[in-house]
């Protein structure tokens, strides 16, 4: 955000003209302003145009700011995520596609933020983004994960981690290969976005192992879903012969021919009240435990504790 050029709504038309001319840039937005809040804005073409009409001059020098501005402006509160002010500002008309977004503080002046330095920041954001993705899943990896989650604990507000982890999938592998595994991931990946769940973040932190962040009250609905979800679909990765088995018969780290269980998901629910001592590799080791323990139950369950041992719960489909 930048400090912008503003202007009162009852300044006159000739006072801005003297601005504009003793600026190096005639190409500014100004911010038409009452008090402390923002009222309109006028470009530095649109005076141009006005008084470069045959009786522009003569007609407009002594008007009022207010008679001449555009009300039609794209203003955003400050607290709007960066991605929302983007799109809001790629769905403007032509005409002001270019303009500067007016960002308010409780409805009151705060500056404005210049198209190009926001679809900059976009572009590079977007490409580190892609960067640290997984390039299997598109997800975000462990260096985008780690820092939604120290954000997430410095912020001090309770929060949901759920650590997903899919049960026998080196079998499925050995099995029908890394091509029809990686499908699997994929399928696996868009089901945890799936839910239409507030405040919601999903990463892959490699292999066969998920994180998704939610706010404390959704996570049982959130996962009751998913497993839902994938308990009715995982059949079609299968043979039939396989799928109505209910097992697959391959070799074990001996090599000895074992059967195993179709693949299934241990979700490992944490609940997590942030402290000021509290950190992104403590966290991470304690979700590894609680996963651990999620894992000891067969078949597709969610399993709940709090870091804090306020409580645990377990429950299964």
């Amino acid at each position: 955000m930048q400090p912008g050029y503003t202007v009162h709504a009852d300044e006159r038309v000739e006072n801005l003209m003297q601005m504009i001319k003793s600026q190096k840039s005639t190409h500014h937005t100004f911010v038409v302003m009452e008090r402390s809040r923002p009222v309109g804005i006028i470009r530095s073409s649109d005076m141009f145009r006005i008084l470069g009409t045959r009786y522009g001059v003569a007609l407009n020098y002594k008007k009022r700011l207010r008679e001449v501005m555009d009300p039609d402006f794209l203003v955003v509160d400050g607290s709007t995520p960066v991605e929302d002010a983007s799109r809001k500002a790629l769905a403007r008309s032509y005409k002001s596609i270019y303009d500067d977004i007016v960002v308010t503080n409780e409805g009151n002046y705060a500056g404005v933020l210049p198209v190009y330095v926001l679809f900059t920041f976009m572009t590079e954001w977007k490409v580190r983004e892609a960067a640290q993705s997984n390039p299997l899943t598109g997800l975000p990896g462990n260096e985008r994960i780690r820092e939604v989650l120290d954000r997430k604990i410095k912020s001090l507000k309770p929060f949901t981690m759920i650590y997903t982890d899919i049960d026998h999938f080196k079998s499925y592998n050995d099995v029908y290969g890394f091509k029809n595994g990686d499908d699997v991931l994929k399928w696996i990946s868009g089901l945890l976005q799936e839910p239409s769940v507030p405040d919601l973040f999903v990463g892959h932190i490699g292999g066969d192992d998920f994180i998704t962040c939610l706010l404390p009250d959704e996570p049982i609905s959130y996962c009751q879903h998913v497993i839902s979800r994938f308990e009715h679909g995982k059949s079609t990765f299968y043979t039939e012969e396989d799928a109505a088995r209910g097992v697959l018969v391959s070799l074990d780290r001996d090599h000895q021919l074992k059967k195993f269980p179709l693949i299934s998901l241990s979700m490992a629910i944490v609940d997590i009240h942030p402290s000021e001592r509290m950190n992104v590799d403590e966290v991470s080791v304690m979700a590894a435990g609680i996963k651990k323990r999620a894992k000891q139950i067969q078949g597709s369950i969610y399993y709940r504790e709090c870091l804090n041992d306020c409580f645990s719960e377990k429950k299964t489909r």
